[in-house]
């Protein structure tokens, strides 16, 4: 049981907590966060090393005082500032600009939100006016991947690949979305190379029982971290870009997790060397310090919204937010100056790679993948637990022993802050070992009893 006060604990019962059984809560009471600097939280009186980064958001660490002093001072010069009927605030014009250089103004202008969820409804919206605007209107449909994950709203719940997200609410829209097989080797039986060609033919397949000429753009995740991990192979990404611009089809690139330096450069599309025609950011754009999305707009779609002599009726209260934009200004700056993305690559990737083959030689692990700092562990299972099941077991063991990690289903995802150093990390898959080898051995010992 947690530490918190009584009368505090029957507060918390007030909040309808998200993606929580509230049955388990009543039972089981809440876990309550008291206290988070750099990679460590508190958590009901007890220290635990974050290798989530909250929920894969937290890039550069917890209680940054130069991101917590950018916020604190443009909150005193300007709490609020809209962004409708054409104004700004000089935090937005400078992040704007920032991330068209980040971008290598593949991006030339950038629409802000709040969270990715809204940044993904956006950039539908986006899309649907630019075919409207193109004078095909009918595209209307949207196509995701089997395993997809891109936010909570309704449209987004209906793009996400993923049947538990469905279900409560009668979705997905099968109006507006149609979702096709992915690339996933391990489950598929086959090579990687194999993977992706049956998934970009099961793209090619969608779109002609579709219809080209419904069809309005594919949403990608470069890497699908809900979904499981799952790393893209090589040329698999291009491989549905190509099959895009065969039928003209827009694609968006969803960043939401993987921007700001999680897979070695800042964006992810740059990583794999594909290039969107939207790029959807969020999560790491501030380090979630405060609620902050963007959608960067490439040429092709921008020069069309540009050139039309109408207003664009989209928008939200918070869009271009002053103190969200000098956070994620801060932000960045903390990521360049500390040269975080270069210690993803030289020191935390090689040792996430090293560390996740080696566990591939215990009989529970079916799988193990990685790039940059986020990881994922597949279990096959024993005689004992099935994959799920011996997956719960070793993420709980992993608590236990003081690591957050994230167990989905078969897989236990990692998500290093960028901050992480090289001890840590080494330290964090030693604890990772040694939960694997106590789970198995407790199963053993209950199965010989």
């Amino acid at each position: 049981m947690n530490t918190f006060a009584a009368h505090e604990t029957r507060a918390v019962s007030h909040i309808l907590h998200p993606m929580t059984n509230p049955i388990a809560v009543k039972r089981d009471g809440v876990a309550v966060v008291e206290h988070a600097q750099g990679i460590r939280m508190t958590i009901d009186g007890r220290e635990y090393l974050d290798m989530l980064s909250g929920l894969g958001c937290v890039n550069v660490g917890y209680g940054n005082k130069e991101i917590c002093d950018a916020a604190h001072e443009a909150m005193l010069a300007m709490s609020y500032a809209h962004g409708f009927s054409g104004q700004s605030n000089r935090y937005a014009v400078s992040l704007a600009r920032k991330l068209a250089e980040l971008t290598n103004r593949d991006f030339p202008q950038f629409f802000f939100a709040s969270t990715g969820s809204d940044a993904n409804e956006s950039a539908a919206k986006i899309v649907l006016r630019y075919w409207r605007l193109k004078g095909e209107p009918e595209r209307r449909v949207f196509l995701s991947r089997e395993h997809s994950y891109h936010g909570n709203a309704v449209f987004t719940t209906s793009l996400t690949g993923i049947d538990h997200y469905h279900t409560q609410f009668g979705l997905p829209m099968k109006e507006w979305v149609r979702h096709f097989k992915t690339a996933y080797p391990y489950r598929d039986g086959c090579s990687p190379e194999s993977a992706s060609a049956q998934s970009v033919q099961a793209f090619e397949d969608t779109i002609l029982s579709v219809g080209a000429h419904r069809i309005a753009a594919l949403y990608v995740e470069p890497i699908q971290a809900t979904g499981g991990m799952l790393m893209p192979p090589d040329g698999y990404l291009q491989g549905l870009k190509a099959v895009c611009e065969k039928y003209g089809i827009l694609l968006i690139a969803d960043e939401v997790v993987t921007g700001f330096g999680k897979t070695g450069s800042m964006f992810a599309y740059q990583h794999f060397d594909f290039k969107p025609d939207l790029l959807v950011m969020a999560k790491g754009l501030t380090s979630t310090y405060f609620p902050m999305s963007a959608i960067g707009l490439g040429k092709k779609v921008l020069d069309l919204m540009n050139a039309a002599d109408e207003d664009f009726e989209h928008g939200f209260t918070n869009c271009g937010h002053p103190v969200g934009s000098a956070t994620a200004l801060a932000n960045i700056k903390v990521i360049e100056e500390r040269g975080l993305v270069e210690h993803v690559n030289s020191v935390l990737a090689p040792i996430m790679r090293k560390r996740l083959a080696e566990l591939e030689g215990y009989a529970s692990v079916g799988n193990t993948r990685s790039t940059g700092v986020m990881g994922g562990i597949e279990f096959r299972g024993t005689s004992k637990s099935d994959g799920i099941a011996f997956c719960r077991k070793v993420g709980a063991e992993i608590y236990t022993r003081g690591v957050i990690a994230r167990p989905i289903g078969a897989v236990v995802h990692v998500v290093a802050p960028l901050i992480t150093t090289a001890n840590e990390l080494e330290g964090v898959f030693d604890t990772i070992a040694s939960s694997i080898v106590a789970v198995a051995a407790a199963e053993d010992e209950s199965v010989h009893a």
